[in-house]
């Protein structure tokens, strides 16, 4: 064999790689361990009503929708599960889109308690998509009274 064939031979290769890199889509499968209980996890995560729309990946369907309509540069990652112990799991999906400076990552994840059936938001960007009735509480919220808003109120001209 001559160089001119190794070259030729190298090429073909490279686009062969290339063309496989990029035919794949976006998102690719999910990153769920062979495990029943990890299944099931992602798919009450996936499934479970958000705030303005039907399951929280409609949610996250939508907001990487928006900011492509945007023109925003943006990657979406794979759903992701790990067990943390038995009958526990956490489900997040990773969203980096290009800021103004440098690339911002969103984490949106939940964990998921299978004995119950419960989905619970754990990361700060997943709030958003949640039902209001299903937020944690806020901090200090018990310290907060009613009766400080209360005595405005009456202290005020009226």
């Amino acid at each position: 064999m001559n160089i001119r064939s190794l070259i030729g031979l190298g090429v073909l290769v490279a686009l062969i790689v290339v063309g496989f890199v990029f035919s794949r889509p976006q998102g690719g499968t999910p990153d769920v361990p062979d495990d029943p209980g990890a299944r099931e996890a992602l798919e009450l995560v996936r499934t479970h009503p958000a705030r303005n729309d039907a399951t929280l990946e409609d949610a996250i369907n939508r907001y990487v929708k928006e900011l492509k309509a945007q023109g925003t540069s943006l990657h979406r990652g794979e759903w992701q599960v790990g067990k943390e112990r038995d009958g526990v799991y956490a489900v997040r999906m990773l969203v980096r889109e290009k800021g103004f400076n440098e690339w911002i990552e969103r984490e949106f994840a939940w964990r998921v308690t299978l004995k119950d059936k419960t989905v619970r938001v754990i990361s700060l960007a997943a709030i958003h998509f949640m039902p209001f009735h299903e937020l944690p509480p806020l901090p200090h919220q018990d310290q907060i009274s009613g009766t400080f808003m209360e005595s405005q109120v009456e202290t005020r001209p009226g």
